[in-house]
């Protein structure tokens, strides 16, 4: 299974009128096969902004992205329509295409809800099929988001603060999804909030107190 991501020199800043902030300056990291890196840090810290970059979402000023050794081009995340990667966005309210949660489901047929029963139940969804996306709670529409995700059989997955509208069960499926998964030897970068869940990772990286140099997991 490859699931290897490298971060070389990476520099990325934000610039507004007079204002410049640098979110990353010189960054390597080095995240082997399988390892579950959490990462963690304050607002504004760059937490969806390595994500996106790891995707090809934004485009670095200086530096590269590489995923098992090719180099991640900027735009459409290739990654993801090859399907060697799953992501999770924290952006909900952009996910969803269809009408009902049965329809979304079954967008792009990607998901066939007979095959995903337990999937649904853990998650308290088996009952909502027929129900309007724009009717469902912020935990609802979570749960949605991560039921799709969770049909995907990527390598890679990239979870971006996955748990923020989530009550306690739907985080613990989610925790033992995550536990799972890594068993199987795919890699994780689940980003964060709560240092509760520091230990859902085997490696931490704080990108409040780590020096922009080189991380290796």
């Amino acid at each position: 299974m490859e699931g290897r991501i490298e971060v070389t020199d990476l520099t990325l800043s934000y610039r507004w009128k007079q204002f410049e902030k640098i979110i990353f300056k010189n960054l390597n990291l080095s995240i082997d096969t399988g390892a579950f890196l959490t990462v963690i840090g304050r607002n504004g810290s760059g937490k969806s902004s390595l994500i996106k970059l790891i995707l090809g979402l934004i485009e670095p000023e200086k530096g590269s992205v590489k995923i098992n050794g090719k180099s991640v081009k900027p735009g459409y995340p290739d990654g993801v329509r090859q399907g060697h990667i799953a992501y999770l966005s924290q952006q909900i309210e952009e996910l969803f295409y269809a009408d009902t949660v049965r329809e979304e489901l079954s967008y792009g047929q990607s998901f066939q809800v007979n095959e995903y029963q337990e999937i649904l139940e853990n998650l308290e969804l088996a009952d909502l099929l027929e129900r309007s996306i724009e009717t469902l709670s912020g935990g609802e529409r979570q749960a949605l988001a991560l039921a799709q995700f969770m049909s995907q059989p990527a390598p890679i997955l990239l979870l971006d603060e996955p748990s923020s509208y989530l009550d306690r069960h739907r985080s613990i499926i989610l925790r033992q999804y995550l536990d799972g998964m890594h068993a199987c030897g795919k890699t994780i970068l689940h980003i964060t909030q709560y240092p509760s869940e520091l230990s859902w990772g085997t490696h931490v990286l704080d990108l409040d107190t780590s020096s922009p140099s080189v991380a290796t997991v």
